[in-house]
């Protein structure tokens, strides 16, 4: 990464503006490939474990997100998947979850944003999206768990109630 453009170019403590060129190649170095979105000249995508990630570089802020749509539409929504999000957002996770609605279809979408209005250098950057990326791939597979265990709760909370007990 050799990206040198500055805040201030007259300053030499500047810290170099995070651009989507730069976010890039940090990905890169850690064999990743990012694939500019068409006709945007801030956003890229990635598949990362099988999850589609968007890397978005806004003025003050460098969003990593990753959104998975689910088959339950909003109108039959499973209480257990809000209160599943709920749980991954009361711990520290590194990035936060959120239920969406997208074409009448719940979407599981988790986030971290990263500031970069001041600037930053080549091993902040990459540090700063190593843990982002950790922190909303992390955040998605805690999401499937704490649904699952929602849902099994909800369940026996079910069977109890017709049983009498």
């Amino acid at each position: 990464m050799t990206n040198q453009q500055t805040l201030n170019p007259e300053d030499p403590n500047s810290l170099p503006v995070v651009t989507l060129e730069r976010v890039i190649d940090a990905m890169a170095t850690f064999d990743v490939t990012l694939d500019k979105i068409e006709g945007r000249d801030d956003s890229a995508t990635a598949n990362l474990n099988g999850l589609p990630c968007l890397f978005a570089v806004l003025d003050s802020v460098l969003i990593v997100r990753c959104d998975v749509q689910t088959d339950a539409t909003f109108s039959q929504a499973d209480a257990g998947l809000f209160l599943a999000a709920n749980q991954i957002n009361s711990v520290q996770m590194g990035a936060r979850a959120a239920i969406t609605d997208f074409d009448d279809s719940l979407v599981v979408r988790t986030e971290r944003d990263i500031p970069v209005a001041a600037g930053m250098n080549d091993t902040q950057l990459a540090a700063a999206l190593k843990a982002a990326v950790d922190g909303v791939i992390g955040a998605q597979n805690a999401m499937v768990a704490a649904a699952e265990e929602m849902a099994k709760l909800g369940s026996e909370a079910a069977n109890q109630a017709q049983n009498g007990e």
